[in-house]
């Protein structure tokens, strides 16, 4: 009996083993334990921003860099331009294969009734930036990875870009609420813009599943 325990626990352990090696090999897997400001010092491979992003009020910014091995530093920010700010993060380090197999595409299909375009850098952090700001009047913090992930722009400077964003819609913030948010949320969200935009002071629509605003 204790012979079968141990060469249970033997196989137990080879398969804990395993698992670990095949996590740290997939190209496609979180940087676990880096910091995507490690990788700001690397060129720019890619910079997408949702086209429609201020007619939907939602939309992605994906950024890259190319690292001298050819592995690339990827950061995605979910973008409310009407109200949350940046309401998910990530960073990841992959293969470019990866990245133009699975990862963009995962990201692209997300927001399935808008086209992207190429943004400048200074363009994109300045958007990003004017979000956060706009959203923490409403007292709404960056989600997700957002810490981690905003170290990839590096030394780009917001101030390089002359565009003017107007953030929110129709003059006041707008709450888009998506499809997988649950009811909670959705009421601890509400109640925070009644506190500080009050009664009449924002607008709130639910999103469908097809990405649409309903």
């Amino acid at each position: 009996m204790a012979i079968n325990e141990r060469q249970r626990q033997k196989r137990l352990e080879a398969q804990k083993k395993k698992r670990k090696l095949v996590a740290k090999g997939s190209a496609g897997g979180l940087a676990a334990g880096r910091h995507a400001l490690h990788y700001a010092r690397f060129p720019i491979h890619e910079c997408l921003v949702s086209e429609r992003l201020f007619e939907t009020g939602l939309g992605t910014l994906i950024w890259s860099r190319r690292m001298p091995d050819g592995m690339l530093a990827i950061t995605a920010f979910v973008v409310d331009v009407y109200c949350l700010g940046v309401k998910d993060a990530l960073f990841k380090v992959a293969s470019e294969k990866a990245y133009e197999n699975l990862i963009k595409p995962g990201l692209i299909a997300t927001h399935k009734d808008q086209a992207w375009q190429a943004g400048e850098p200074a363009y994109a952090r300045k958007l990003l930036q004017g979000a956060i700001r706009y959203a923490e009047q409403m007292g709404f913090a960056p989600q997700g990875d957002y810490q981690n992930a905003k170290g990839i722009f590096g030394d780009v400077d917001a101030l390089a870009c002359s565009t003017e964003f107007e953030y929110g819609r129709g003059g006041q913030p707008c709450y888009i609420r998506g499809p997988q948010e649950s009811d909670a949320r959705a009421q601890r969200i509400v109640d925070q813009l009644l506190n500080n935009c009050g009664a009449g002071g924002f607008t709130y629509q639910a999103m469908r599943d097809d990405g649409l605003a309903g």
